[in-house]
């Protein structure tokens, strides 16, 4: 039947042929899937649970997937005294990537303050960072990094800020940039 009505069709405009109709599907056969490159997420100080970088240029966000939370914040209050200070937990995490791609940073007994800036360090009262990617590439105290804190509202608990980061896998030696990182999540 449809056949017929597809002749019928060319047969009652003999002019048109079958020209236009294998340019079409032609043309048709050759769209593809554009994939869209991932954006870094606005710099905000809202609670907005974004967080975003660059890894030797490429732009990495946290995806969830394979059950896990791309993002998460842990801030734990330690106390006072010498083991004072407070826990914060930022694992990010790209579960969908093959091999899954993470980037944290954690502080250990620290209390962080808006406005300031740390280095990364890799001892008790400082801040560390580590990207993973098939193995771990940990900010070394000799490489260069530091975060900053733009935002921190203990009543609404927001905790925004900047980092970028030379982590360096202590296996292989190889070095990955971390650089334009962002977040602004709630804990």
């Amino acid at each position: 039947m449809l056949y017929f009505m597809f002749t019928s069709f060319l047969g009652s405009y003999p002019r048109l042929g079958l020209l236009p109709l294998l340019g079409s599907a032609l043309l048709l056969a050759q769209c593809k899937k554009k994939e869209v490159e991932p954006q870094l997420p606005p710099e905000t100080t809202t609670g907005a649970m974004t967080f975003g970088c660059k890894v030797d240029g490429h732009v990495f966000t946290p995806r969830n997937g394979q059950g896990q939370e791309g993002l998460y914040v842990q801030y734990v209050n330690l106390g006072t005294g010498p083991q004072g200070g407070c826990y914060l937990n930022i694992p990010a995490a790209d579960w969908k990537a093959t091999p899954i791609k993470a980037v944290s940073i954690t502080t250990d007994s620290l209390l962080v303050e808006e406005g300031k800036t740390y280095a990364f360090k890799n001892s008790k009262g400082t801040v560390h960072a580590f990207y993973a990617e098939g193995g771990k590439h940990q900010k070394l105290d000799s490489d260069e990094g530091e975060l900053t804190i733009t935002r921190f509202d203990a009543t609404q608990r927001i905790l925004s800020g900047r980092f970028h980061f030379v982590g360096t896998n202590q296996t292989t030696r190889k070095q990955v940039r971390v650089t334009e990182g962002r977040f602004d999540v709630r804990f």
